[in-house]
């Protein structure tokens, strides 16, 4: 009676014959399940097996864009502290040099600002003015 209850469970249950009402007799049942192990599971591990070679191979790609994308920040970083060094280098060493690309640094940073402005309000889109009542009037 267990082994009826456990296959009336069992999603493969309409593969099998086995209804809630009637059950297959043991050598029907028996050969269905013979013919389920040799053809059903094996295509179903197939069909398991590509699914996660897929998501492996998909993961793998995102990890390979990851790990660029890692890599080029991390040169970013070092050239960004390579940069730093040299600055505090060359104002330890030259410093009305250093004072004067301080200052050539904040005049191109102005003129970039100026001119972002500039072009903002140049692309700025035209607006019409607010439509307004026009027509003949009815002499009121």
């Amino acid at each position: 009676m267990e082994a009826w209850a456990t296959a009336r469970e069992s999603p493969y249950v309409t593969a099998l014959g086995a209804t809630e009402r009637q059950a297959p007799d043991v050598e029907t049942l028996a050969a269905r399940l013979t013919e389920m192990r040799r053809t059903a599971v094996p295509a179903h591990a197939q069909q398991k097996d590509a699914g996660d070679q897929t998501r492996v191979a998909r993961l793998h790609g995102q990890a390979a864009t990851a790990n660029g994308i890692a890599s080029m920040y991390r040169s970013v970083a070092d050239g960004a502290r390579t940069k730093r060094q040299l600055r505090e280098r060359i104002a330890q060493q030259h410093p009305e040099l250093h004072l004067a690309e301080v200052r050539g640094r904040a005049e191109v940073q102005q003129v970039q600002q100026a001119q972002a402005a500039r072009i903002e309000q140049q692309t700025r889109r035209y607006e019409p003015p607010a439509p307004s009542r026009s027509g003949p009037s009815r002499g009121r």
